[in-house]
């Protein structure tokens, strides 16, 4: 039954996704129907999480109260809701406040995802049980070239549509075949009733924690990179590497194809390392962190080859480095606070996840500073994520610790056990 929830969770991921993707994908058809300009576009990329983050903080800690069962089934109609209501969107604050409404049902997703996944598998089998419900980035980037043609086949308003009905037919599924737990009850990680109740003074000492502050920026820098690709990619690969929209829309399924492969193999990796070193240092952080160093350089370099395949390549390489955070990062958290899974997880996302806010409208305002020069902003747009993501996990490799913290705070609850 556990490969079913991950089914579940991997189908609905493809929806979160797209649902995130396919305002990339409409940016041309949606600019010229509503006539904005790039700074005004920054705006629509910005709003989806303007609510994002707050909502999957007070999300993800209603989801350890209520259920994951139930918060995704929630979440999965304000989502139908949302897209289905594109048709009568016709004004730049009709768009933003639809946008806003769907990001802030989608931003306890993530951490609810993790939640339910960690009730169903054991502690070192997580990050690749994550790794594949992360692979509906593929199945949703696979998606691109269908919901491209029907963008300019019909509008991008029937494309909204489509997704909204797919998320209604997951909705019904959901409910006859999804569950809450195993039928024996068994939760993979120590359960409610073995772990002591975390009060408010240990949790804040773990959010102000170096491990928890350092893994959020190098998490905040994966979803710059990743807010930049749902935005600003597909106008890039249009504009600037001078791809049409269908072939923009097979570039992005080949890149959705390897970069979730390459996440589910650093997450393999990571887990055999856990289970070899019992370390989270060198499984989680030395993983996670070397790859989006990388992938920062590979990005960094698109702006100076001119073959458009190279770019791609570098493009596509920078990409999937940067994607095995997502299956990682939450592992750390949770490692942290097992006693508040959803809390720990939501806090986690929904403070990276303010990079979706910021990250846009920066773009778009060096986009637009450019002037009729639009490859030199973009490629302005591309240095300055490349060197955020540098910078943060840098500092995250240098400073990220979290077997340490971890043998302090079970020590302290000895302590006081034995006192």
């Amino acid at each position: 039954m556990r490969w079913v929830i991950v089914v579940f969770l991997f189908l609905l991921y493809i929806i979160n996704y797209a649902d995130k993707a396919i305002v990339g994908y409409s940016a041309e058809p949606i600019m010229n129907d509503l006539a904005l300009n790039y700074t005004q576009w920054g705006l629509v990329g910005s709003s989806f999480y303007w609510l994002f983050s707050i909502a999957g903080i007070v999300g993800a800690a209603l989801t350890d109260k209520i259920g994951t069962k139930k918060m995704l089934t929630i979440m999965a109609i304000v989502w139908t809701i949302c897209q289905l209501g594109a048709f009568a969107i016709y004004s730049l604050p009709l768009l933003i406040f639809s946008r806003v409404l769907l990001g802030a049902f989608e931003g306890p997703y993530l951490a609810t995802a993790v939640s339910h996944i960690s009730k169903w598998f054991p502690p070192e089998r997580r990050a690749f049980a994550m790794s594949l419900v992360n692979c509906g980035s593929m199945g949703a980037k696979l998606m691109a070239p269908m919901l491209i043609a029907v963008i300019h086949t019909y509008s991008w308003r029937i494309g909204f549509g489509l997704l909204g009905s797919l998320s209604l037919i997951w909705v019904v599924l959901w409910l006859i075949f999804g569950r809450e737990l195993p039928k024996n009850k068994v939760n993979y990680e120590e359960s409610n009733e073995n772990l002591p109740t975390a009060n408010w003074k240990e949790i804040s000492k773990i959010l102000l924690s170096p491990n928890f502050i350092f893994t959020t920026l190098a998490f905040f820098s994966a979803f710059w990179v990743l807010t930049w690709s749902f935005v600003w990619m597909p106008i890039y690969l249009t504009k600037i590497i001078h791809l049409t929209p269908m072939q923009m829309g097979y570039v992005i399924s080949a890149i959705g194809i390897i970069t979730s492969l390459g996440s589910i193999a650093a997450a393999v990796l990571s887990d055999k390392v856990l289970k070899k070193t019992k370390s989270h240092r060198k499984s989680r952080v030395f993983v996670s962190g070397g790859a989006l160093v990388i992938g920062a350089i590979s990005l960094f370099l698109i702006t100076m080859v001119q073959s458009t395949v190279m770019a791609i390549i570098l493009l596509c390489l920078g990409l999937t480095l940067v994607n095995t955070m997502f299956a990682i990062a939450p592992q750390i958290a949770v490692h942290l606070l097992p006693e508040r899974k959803g809390l720990i997880t939501g806090v986690l996302v929904g403070l990276a996840n303010t990079a979706g806010i910021v990250g846009p409208i920066i773009t778009g305002f060096v986009v637009q500073f450019a002037g009729k020069n639009e490859s030199m902003g973009f490629n302005y747009s591309v240095m300055l994520t490349a060197g955020i993501v540098v910078l943060a996990n840098v500092l995250y490799l240098i400073f990220t610790k979290p077997d340490v913290q971890k043998q302090n705070k079970d020590q302290t609850l000895i302590n006081q056990v034995a006192n």
